[in-house]
């Protein structure tokens, strides 16, 4: 099934120029997480290198999509503010930001609103850190993920 880039997004869905400010005011070292919605509810995970694919819009042309993948926490490429905010200031600013993770079936992905502070618990030694949390935004970009990005992290 090909998957098209919505021409609508809510106004409340970022884009990279969007994210690269808020992201400029925010303390450098927190670690940069995102909310994954499912049918089981929410879950959170720790974001990696952002991915840059062009994907067909609603139109028939090709657009840039940044999509931030899941990654584990122990990942040497996990995002702090810092890390992402320079990142992204090679890619358009008019790109849409999905988030990507890995679910049962398959490879899903949303759109991101305004970053939030949060915590993240630490499984294994119970300790609490402060981080950034992306919340997912309900679009017509949330579902599967498209085909492009799939690729491109290999995730086919």
């Amino acid at each position: 099934m090909l998957l098209r880039v919505p021409l609508d997004l809510p106004a409340t869905a970022l884009r990279v120029g969007d994210l690269r400010g808020f992201l400029g005011v925010m303390p450098d070292d927190l670690l940069v997480i995102a909310d994954c919605p499912g049918p089981e509810g929410s879950g959170r995970t720790v974001l990696g290198w952002p991915v840059k694919a062009p994907v067909l819009d609603e139109s028939g042309r090709r657009v840039p999509v940044i999509a931030l993948p899941q990654v584990s926490t122990d990942d040497e490429h996990t995002m702090t503010v810092s890390r992402l905010y320079s990142l992204l200031a090679d890619l358009p600013a008019d790109a849409p930001v999905v988030t990507v993770w890995e679910a049962e079936d398959g490879p899903r992905q949303t759109t991101v609103g305004t970053p939030e502070f949060g915590d993240l618990i630490n499984e294994d030694s119970g300790l609490t850190v402060r981080v950034v949390v992306l919340p997912a935004v309900l679009s017509g970009a949330t579902g599967t993920a498209y085909d492009e990005i799939a690729y491109n992290l290999g995730w086919e």
